[in-house]
This record gives C-alpha cells, structure tokens and sequence, in this order.
C-alpha cells in the first residue's frame, strides 16, 4: 500500500496575509506531494514497500546506496500527520 500526503488540516487560505493560499497550494499541493510520489516510486517492489515510514528512515539513513529512499522519507517525516498509508 502507498504512502499518501494528509489533507491540511485547516483550509489553505487558514494563514492569510501571511501565507497566501497559493504558497499553501504549491508548498503542500505539488512540492509535499512530489516528496510522497518520489517515495512510492523509490520502494515499488522492495522489502521496503511495506514498512513503516520510521522503518525506512531507520533502514536507510546510513546507506549511501539508499540515498535518494532516505531523502525523500525524511522530507514526509516532516509533513504533520505524515506516517500512515
């Protein structure tokens, strides 16, 4: 089962004048997002496709072969409610 980003929890013009709706859209909408697909397509098919998010962090973070799996993992860790499938 893939990873999937969390909706906000809060609608994405919440932080207006500070945060525009539109920096929410691209932060969360396409950049969050490209961090979770980067993730799903990295462990398609590997012993780490059903592991946890912690797991694969734990797993990878010293592999320099798994750079590109740790990377991409770590920024999700990073996204609230982040972890489920």
């Amino acid at each position: 089962m893939a990873f999937e980003l969390p909706p906000l929890p809060y609608p994405k013009n919440a932080l207006e004048p500070h945060i525009s709706e539109r920096t929410m859209d691209f932060h969360h909408g396409r950049h969050h997002q490209a961090y979770v697909t980067n993730l799903n397509n990295l462990v398609k098919g590997s012993p780490a496709e059903s592991q946890s998010l912690e797991e694969i962090i734990k797993a990878t973070y010293k592999d320099t072969s798994k750079t590109g799996v740790f990377n991409n993992a770590a920024q999700c860790g990073t996204i609230p409610s982040f972890g489920t499938r």
